[in-house]
């Protein structure tokens, strides 16, 4: 009975994922530019619903395989402007990482736990004690999915405030990015064009420190 709620939601989740992809072809940065009168007069006059229906896109998107996460987490500044957009934008995806977080460990854990328990079963008491460090790490370069992060840190046995930190502090880079590009959305034809070499190579050089803690430590027991 207790994984009733969850479940529902995982479900739900799927009907809203099959509908995007049903309309993929409309959801496009160019249909947004193109519409964008028609969805600032829609803004200003619901402006809560429509910051909850961003909510709702970030969680069903970032705990999706469907490829559409980073267009929403984008075009948060391109709806809300800059500032507000960021602010959205860090606080949806924090939530939609809590979310699959709670899923994966309590709606479907036993089917996760099937498909990917092998590969972290070896890793157990390391994800345990230093999992902070590595799922910081792996939000912050934006390699591995975002809804793999979530999958693979619900069925391990990262504590959930270790998690949460870990999301917090990992999205917030990435979360500044997609809300600036949004802001300036009239003069960027792709997602590819946020991410110059220069900034890829800070984000990456933000991913090594965050386990300099890490790899410190791990030094120090080497050489006891």
């Amino acid at each position: 009975m207790p994984t009733t709620k969850p479940k529902n939601l995982a479900l739900l989740l799927l009907v809203f994922i099959a509908a995007a992809v049903y309309f993929s072809d409309q959801l496009t940065l160019e249909t947004f530019k193109n519409n964008k009168l028609f969805i600032a007069d829609f803004i200003a006059q619901n402006y809560v619903l429509s910051v909850m229906l961003f909510f709702l896109s970030c969680i069903i998107f970032v705990n999706s395989p469907v490829p559409f996460a980073a267009a929403i987490k984008m075009l948060s500044g391109f709806f809300f402007g800059f500032y507000m957009g960021a602010i959205y934008n860090i606080a949806a995806t924090i939530l939609a990482c809590v979310v699959g977080f709670g899923i994966s460990r309590y709606a479907f854990k036993d089917l996760f736990e099937r498909m990917y328990y092998e590969r972290l079963q070896a890793l157990e008491s390391e994800i345990e004690e230093n999992g902070f460090y590595y799922f910081l790490s792996l939000r912050l370069v934006m390699v591995v999915p975002y809804f793999l992060i979530n999958i693979l840190a619900g069925i391990s046995r990262i504590s959930f405030k270790k998690y949460l930190l870990s999301s917090a502090l990992g999205v917030m880079p990435a979360s500044f990015v997609y809300a600036n590009g949004g802001n300036k959305l009239e003069h960027i034809n792709s997602i590819d064009e946020l991410f110059s070499p220069g900034m890829i190579t800070a984000i990456l050089l933000i991913a090594l420190m965050s386990l300099s803690p890490l790899l410190l430590k791990k030094y120090r027991y080497a050489k006891q």
